[in-house]
This record gives C-alpha cells, structure tokens and sequence, in this order.
C-alpha cells in the first residue's frame, strides 16, 4: 500500500511542468503480518512501482541483480544473505573506476520484531572479511586453473 502510494505521489510529480520530477529510485521493504510474508517494492523516478524477490538500484544494478536473482534467498538465513551481499557489492566495486564506498546495511528478521533495523557492525564486519576472503579464493582458483590450461 506505501509503495503505491508513493508510485502515485512521484508520477504525480513528472505530469506537472511547474513540478520538478523525482530523480531517485525507492527500495520499500516490509513484512505483512496477515499473509506472514516479505515484500520488496521498488518506486522508479517516473512513477512505476514494481514488486521484486530480490533487486538492486543504481550504478552496476544489473550485474548485481543478476547475482541476487542466483542467491537461494528462500533457504538461507538473514545473516548468510548478509554475507552473500555484501560478497556482491565487493564483486562489482572496481578500486581503480569508483569511489570508496562504505557498506551499511538494514534488515528485517523476527529478531527484530518485523521491523527495519540497521545490521549490527560487527554482523556487517564479519561479513565484509567473509566476502573478501571469498573473492581471494575464487581468485586464486581461476588463477590455478589459467595455469593448467
């Protein structure tokens, strides 16, 4: 309901030559408690409100929603999805094209009431030397096996 409300507001906004239009995208998360299910919704700057498993907004948005689309995020927990993200965004981030960038990430489990909540650091901590560590050893393995052939 939030989030088509929004859709409506910001298309609202690209009608009107005295409005200037949006020129953000809107994640919208939640969990409904009568049907007991997540929902993700993504509010485009022209006003079109889509519903996503998993998506991804901004620069290198394909490529990162490719590699959501392969996580099996109906059996993994909220912290391994962390992890798995946060792997993601390691991925894609090129040192010498982008800035620095500094990883903040918010959740929505049981834990948490069905609310969002920022991830705690040493959660988001543990995950970045995860996803780096991973990254090195498939390296290196593409490495060995450049070597073999």
């Amino acid at each position: 309901m939030l989030a088509n409300r929004m859709s409506q507001f910001v298309h609202y906004f690209t009608l009107h030559g005295s409005l200037r239009p949006f020129g953000a995208t809107m994640l919208c998360a939640g969990y409904d408690e009568e049907k007991q299910t997540h929902e993700l919704y993504m509010v485009e700057p022209s006003g079109q409100e889509f519903r996503y498993y998993g998506c991804a907004t901004g620069k290198g948005r394909q490529a990162a929603k490719t590699e959501v689309e392969k996580l099996p995020l109906n059996e993994i927990t909220a912290a391994e999805a962390v992890k798995e993200i946060a792997k993601i965004y390691y991925t894609l981030h090129d040192d010498a094209k982008d800035k620095p960038f500094a990883l903040d990430m918010q959740w929505i489990t049981e834990g948490t009431d069905w609310t969002a909540a920022s991830v705690p650091l040493e959660v988001v901590d543990e995950a970045i030397e995860w996803a780096k560590n991973k990254i090195a050893e498939e390296d290196d393995m593409d490495e060995d096996d450049e070597d073999d052939a």
